[in-house]
């Protein structure tokens, strides 16, 4: 059988997989920028409110410390950190996804979370899964604030379109039947665990395997079965993504878009769905086209193609390079190999 981290290398360096993610970005930066007139772009730029773009990306950073609060809270059952020793290994998570393809940033956030916490591997990526699920409901719910908001017309708004309608509806019936089938697993982690090995031990390739790593991933989804915990963390959650749907009006307040708030819980939902198939680094292109194209939707104005543009490109941007430095920076305090991470080889898992 192979070795993890030669698993893991195959998962985030394989040629292949990055030639698809740069043409996968390729084809929507075309889209993004498609028939634009990019004088009307620079213009959007030099008259945007700088001091509103620096207050939406300290924003932005206040939603990443609840994040690191949900974090901590969704630890309990299998480790006593605090946000304050989270929030940088969130940094390098999101630093390593940024960079990496294929959410390669998940590997290092567990990796780190083993060398400073000694929480099995499995059980942090396991963990990190509950956290993704929760931003799942949290775009859901933002999907149905917005869609909602677009059929009463709150704000002038008009119907969000068939597209975000039918997104939202697939997002309502994953999302309930993930948290459901999360809280049976923690809920009964015995039997959820001998189910899952002899199902794993039908694919030939594992068939020899004794799934004793599966153990790892019952304790990282513990939490689900716990309701005041899944409480608290969805609070925190909506913390979070609270502040990140404020930067994004924030940022449209800089460029001038006066959209109505709604507008920009449907603008985070589309842009955060679509990345959530981890096909490009950092989601760059697919961001900034779904981003823009609900944007034009609601947007009536002169050169409202190319505000929307500035407007998609600038909040990307605050998204991605800040806290990707900050990750940076803690990778390298964290002794974690720049480089090899760079090259898509992971460091070494435990025995």
């Amino acid at each position: 059988m192979r070795r993890p981290s030669a698993v893991r290398s195959h998962l985030t360096a394989g040629p292949a997989r990055t030639l698809l993610g740069l043409g996968v970005s390729a084809i929507f930066v075309f889209l993004f920028l498609r028939d634009t007139d990019f004088g009307a772009v620079s213009d959007a730029f030099t008259s945007a409110d700088v001091e509103l773009i620096l207050i939406a990306m300290a924003v932005f950073f206040g939603g990443v410390w609840f994040r690191a609060v949900r974090w901590h809270i969704l630890l309990r059952p299998i480790a006593d950190a605090s946000p304050q020793r989270l929030f940088p290994i969130m940094a390098v998570g999101y630093a390593g996804n940024n960079i990496l393809p294929l959410r390669g940033g998940e590997i290092v956030r567990a990796h780190t979370l083993y060398r400073q916490f000694g929480v099995r591997h499995t059980a942090g990526l396991a963990n990190v899964f509950v956290e993704r699920v929760l931003d799942g409901v949290m775009l859901t719910l933002f999907l149905v604030l917005g869609v909602v908001a677009g059929w009463v017309g709150l704000g002038g708004m008009a119907p969000a379109g068939d597209v975000l309608t039918a997104t939202m509806a697939f997002l309502i019936f994953g999302v309930t039947v993930t948290v459901v089938a999360l809280y049976v697993i923690a809920r009964h982690p015995e039997r959820a665990q001998a189910i899952i090995v002899r199902l794993l031990r039908r694919i030939p390739v594992l068939r020899r395997h004794d799934g004793a790593w599966v153990a790892g991933l019952i304790d990282g989804v513990r939490p689900a079965g716990d309701p005041a915990l899944l409480t608290a963390a969805f609070f925190a959650s909506a913390a979070a993504w609270g502040m990140e749907a404020l930067m994004y009006f924030l940022v449209g307040e800089a460029f001038d878009l006066d959209l109505p708030l709604p507008v920009y819980l449907l603008v985070a939902a589309a842009a955060n769905v679509i990345i959530s198939a981890p096909s490009t680094s950092g989601g760059v292109g697919p961001f900034e086209w779904a981003a823009k194209e609900v944007v034009l939707i609601y947007l009536v104005a002169a050169h409202a193609q190319e505000s929307a543009i500035a407007y998609a490109a600038s909040l990307h941007g605050l998204v991605l390079v800040p806290i990707t430095l900050v990750g940076l920076a803690f990778l390298w305090y964290y002794h974690v190999p720049v480089r090899r991470l760079l090259r898509g080889a992971a460091p070494d898992e435990e025995a």
